[in-house]
């Protein structure tokens, strides 16, 4: 234990002695003193008192007249059936519908597969090609919307062969 004290005792001594041999101090710069400068006092002149007018606005909330917004009115649409009898109903080698009017191929067999295709490159169009289209039965079936007005030719499939058309006015 004494040799613990006498290190502590050395070390203590030792940051006595480190203390009082530092550097002395660098001198320091004394400021030197600046003119400052003299203002000349000039007169201001006193603000003249304005009466302050009042202004009124009035809001007036108008509402502008309301456009109407046009609803769309409803296009009719055909339901072309094909039933278990091999018959379509109504008979498909005609069907009249207007401008924006919608077709719906319905299978009613639940026998039979039943398919239309596209006879030429327009009809392709709305059918999305001319490979044969699938309608399975107990679906909606397949529907198109026709926006132009013409002539529009489609054949059926897997029974006796049908030309069918579209005509839109």
């Amino acid at each position: 234990m004494k040799k613990v004290f006498v290190v502590l005792a050395i070390l203590f001594i030792g940051i006595l002695l480190a203390g009082c041999t530092s550097q002395p101090a660098a001198p320091v710069a004394t400021p030197t003193p600046t003119e400052v400068p003299t203002t000349i006092a000039t007169e201001v002149p006193t603000p003249t008192v304005v009466p302050t007018t009042e202004v009124v606005v009035v809001v007036v909330n108008k509402t502008p007249n309301a456009t109407p917004t046009a609803t769309p009115t409803p296009q009719p649409s055909t339901t072309i059936l094909f039933t278990s009898d091999m018959t379509i109903n109504p008979d498909a080698t005609a069907v009249y519908i207007p401008v924006g009017g919608k077709v719906v191929w319905v299978n009613a067999d639940p026998y039979k597969p039943h398919a239309i295709q596209a006879i030429n490159v327009q009809t392709a169009k709305y059918f999305g090609s001319m490979d044969t289209i699938l309608i399975p039965y107990g679906t909606a079936g397949f529907n198109v919307t026709f926006d132009k007005a013409g002539y529009y030719d489609y054949k059926t499939v897997f029974q006796p062969e049908l030309i069918g058309k579209i005509i839109v006015k």
